[in-house]
């Protein structure tokens, strides 16, 4: 008769290892964070480039960027320019050309620039470091999951050996033999059914996380389905959630017949987001790569280079004003010129592409009661644009990481349950503050790795049926949770009164575990009819 002691026994236990794995789980978060920053910096000293452990960097040295490196430290450009990449940081998809006075972030990413800048801040003090200075406090703020069934049969077996010792004593002093008011004592014990109650959210939650794994979408812990079926506040993230986060060519304007070989040929070597975005445009037909005969790439504005005597250049609007090549062209887009003998032969536009079934998502989001609320850093007409286009009615641009846990937090005091949908550095202090953040499969790993639940397969149809699964198990936990209590206020009495003998209390004990693992059994078919 003490099997039902021993599970409630093993349910605490295992509650106690998953609580150390969560902790385990947030220390190796940040530790992933820090794995990222490298240990040394170059600085110049006395006309030299040496290597400097970041600890040593100190306000006013001068630290020397090539292309393709991370910047750690916060500074002033002193010499050189170029593109940079800040979307880890601000969301920002366009990179961003800066040259000499120019400010530049710990964090952010040179894209073609070799340069020297002079830093304004020691790594203590950096953007980068503060970053994780405050993922960690996001963390620990973060707000624990009341479970009701956890509550309850923590308290529940207590009660009854209470309840139980009671009934003993009073069928004793009724008066009845020794034999008569312990068997009728034991039944108490044995038909109620902690089992059940303890059961209750344990079954229907693996059920629900195992529907999830089959859709490709990954619940990091059973107690979130409860709380993303109580979320009335969904925030997401623009770049990279909603849209692809790749910039695209969206229109070709030609304005002159050319050979697209040779667009093909300038832009292939170029590392650069927009080339690669007409690369890949151009390689939906099939061209082949000239050799040519110069090549020079010039920061932040394209590409020059020629072939058989002829000039070729690619690039922005910045590049046609230096080569004295005036064209007008009026887009809230980013556009590539291409150029033939200094004479505009092509212009592409190029953004980020919204996601299929974006608008229709947001849509059903909606259509369950919730909000929705775009954060981005973007600027405000790119903002305004996806939002009108997917049918997001409220926005916020041009926001930073913090500024994005602050409106997080800003919701919480509004007595708002949140859920964060990101997917980049840039998000992992949202989706950290948030009551649940949701991470896309295609994201960054530090951005899986705090999000509470991943969409594996990076489709916001996942988003949907997360939505959907959450709700259904959490319909069946409450089925659950009443199918015990109902059960035990009933039976409990019958037992005290001695209409139950201990075989039979064994038995209906046993059935009602039975009977809730069966009803949570239900989600799938509920699923599947839905």
């Amino acid at each position: 008769y003490f099997d039902s002691v021993s599970m409630i026994i093993t349910f605490v236990l295992i509650g106690k290892f998953l609580e150390v794995l969560s902790k385990k789980k947030a220390a190796d978060t940040l530790d992933s964070i820090t794995k990222q920053i490298p240990s040394e910096v170059n600085i110049l000293e006395d006309e030299k480039i040496i290597s400097c452990p970041i600890a040593n960097v100190k306000v006013g040295d001068i630290i020397v960027i090539s292309s393709g490196e991370k910047v750690l430290f916060d500074g002033e450009i002193i010499k050189g320019e170029g593109s940079f990449d800040e979307s880890s940081l601000t969301g920002e998809s366009d990179p961003i050309y800066k040259n000499k006075s120019a400010n530049i972030i710990g964090g952010t990413l040179s894209i073609d620039a070799n340069i020297h800048y002079k830093a304004t801040k020691d790594f203590e003090h950096s953007t980068l470091a503060s970053l994780v200075t405050l993922l960690e406090s996001a963390m620990n703020k973060k707000p624990k999951i009341e479970q009701l069934a956890n509550k309850l049969s923590e308290y529940f077996s207590s009660i009854i050996l209470v309840v139980a010792c009671i009934t003993f004593l009073t069928w004793l002093l009724w008066p009845h033999s020794f034999e008569v008011s312990f068997m009728v004592g034991i039944s108490v014990i044995i038909i109620a059914c902690p089992c059940a109650l303890a059961l209750a959210t344990p079954v229907a939650t693996l059920v629900g996380l195992g529907l999830g794994a089959t859709r490709g979408i990954l619940f990091k812990e059973a107690a979130q389905l409860e709380t993303m079926a109580k979320i009335d506040t969904l925030v997401v993230d623009k770049t990279g959630t909603l849209t692809l986060g790749e910039p695209e060519v969206l229109h070709e304007t030609v304005c002159k017949e050319f050979d697209r070989n040779l667009l093909y040929s300038l832009v292939k070597s170029s590392k650069h987001p927009v080339s690669k975005g007409i690369v890949k445009y151009l390689l939906q037909e099939e061209v082949v790569e000239y050799m040519l005969d110069t090549y020079k790439q010039v920061p932040a504005l394209g590409i020059e280079a020629s072939y058989a005597e002829k000039s070729l250049l690619g690039g922005n609007e910045q590049l046609l004003k230096k080569n004295a090549i005036s064209f007008g062209y009026d887009s809230d887009k980013t556009l590539f010129y291409f150029c033939i003998e200094n004479e505009v032969v092509a212009v592409y536009e190029l953004g980020d592409t919204i996601k299929n079934k974006a608008k229709e998502i947001i849509g059903d989001v909606y259509s369950l009661g919730i909000e929705v609320v775009m954060l981005t850093g973007d600027n405000d007409k790119v903002a305004s644009s996806v939002a009108n286009e997917i049918g997001i009615q409220e926005y916020k641009s041009e926001l930073s990481p913090a500024g994005k846990a602050d409106y997080i937090n800003m919701l919480h005091k509004n007595g708002k349950k949140v859920v964060m949908v990101g997917d980049g550095v840039n998000d992992i202090l949202a989706l950290a503050q948030a009551d649940i953040g949701i991470a896309m499969g295609s994201g960054s790993d530090i951005a899986i790795d705090v999000g509470d639940i991943v969409l594996l397969n990076n489709s916001l149809e996942s988003l949907g049926e997360a939505f959907k699964i959450a709700n259904t198990t959490y319909s069946l936990i409450k089925q659950n949770l009443g199918i015990s209590l109902v059960y035990n206020v009933i039976t409990i009495p019958l037992a005290m009164a001695g209409y139950i003998i201990p075989f039979i209390a064994a038995i209906a004990m046993s059935a009602s575990s039975l009977f809730v693992v069966v009803n949570s059994m239900r989600i799938r078919h509920k699923w599947n009819k839905g």
